[in-house]
């Protein structure tokens, strides 16, 4: 039987807690650990809607905070947690058929293995309080093959981040995240979140996003090659950054007009129904194309 479910604990009591177990937060692991019960209320509406038992796999659960509220909330979860410390205390704390708790690096670890071994077949909800720096990898696994079978993620990240990530392709904040995460799901702000909702308090807001899985990825290494190299340097244009996939300039400024799409932009200029043409001037190129036949 899981542990009794109480509150998020305060900041005074969750360092009082991990004090009296000899752990504390780690900033190699950018560890900040929510406090703030109403926040975590909203955040449990948002992973568990009403009338659902989803199974959710927790990026970082940390002390636990949210991990027993999803647990009371219906849901099965699978706690993935870098810190050894922290995951023996979440074996202390929770038990249970509905909780697998695994320690290691979420960037790392075969996340369909170990869906497939703890939670069973069926998509599953992807929560987490992201640390800055494994943001953007850990966004990339979304698409990237190996990954498991998602519907629903509700991440929490810094708030620059996910205006980023959010950023629709073809505005002056867009990168190649936020073009490849739309070729796999719908983004939507949430809500953010002050700084005084985390132990220790970050020196930056926070901001909640779900994505919504709505296609399967098309050729995602391919896609994922040509707009990073759109990206790689952003003050250039197109048939500049393009011509590192292996062809020269002139190539692509000739193969994108007879798409109709002027190699003299930037990246960032460039709309999603842009992208997927110069993702299949690639493939064609690939298969020995030239420009007057892509």
């Amino acid at each position: 039987m899981n542990g009794p479910v109480d509150r998020p604990p305060g900041r005074k009591d969750l360092r009082a807690r991990l004090k009296d177990q000899g752990l504390a937060p780690l900033k190699r692991y950018g560890q900040h650990f929510l406090v703030d019960s109403t926040i975590t209320d909203r955040l449990v509406a948002e992973i568990v809607p009403a009338g659902t038992a989803p199974h959710v796999v927790e990026i970082g659960a940390g002390p636990g905070t949210l991990t027993g509220r999803l647990l009371a909330a219906g849901a099965s979860v699978l706690a993935l947690e870098i810190d050894r410390g922290l995951a023996d205390q979440l074996h202390r704390t929770w038990s249970g058929p509905k909780l697998a708790i695994v320690v290691g690096d979420a960037l790392k670890l075969d996340w369909d293995e170990q869906v497939r071994r703890h939670l069973g077949p069926g998509p599953v909800t992807l929560a987490g309080n992201l640390p800055y720096y494994i943001t953007g990898p850990l966004i990339a696994r979304l698409w990237e093959p190996g990954a498991p079978a998602w519907e629903r993620a509700v991440l929490m990240m810094q708030r620059e981040a996910a205006n980023r990530l959010l950023a629709e392709p073809g505005t002056a904040q867009t990168g190649a995240p936020s073009v490849l995460v739309r070729t796999v799901a719908s983004l939507a702000r949430v809500f953010d979140i002050a700084p005084d909702a985390f132990f220790p308090r970050p020196r930056v807001w926070s901001t909640v996003v779900a994505l919504t899985a709505e296609r399967a990825p098309a050729s995602p290494a391919l896609w994922a090659d040509v707009v990073h190299a759109g990206f790689a340097q952003r003050r250039k244009m197109l048939r500049t950054t393009l011509s590192a996939l292996g062809a020269d300039a002139g190539w692509w400024s000739e193969a994108l007009a007879a798409r109709g799409i002027d190699a003299r932009r930037r990246a960032q200029a460039l709309s999603l129904g842009e992208w997927e043409h110069v993702v299949a001037v690639e493939a064609a190129r690939r298969q020995g194309g030239v420009p007057d036949v892509v």
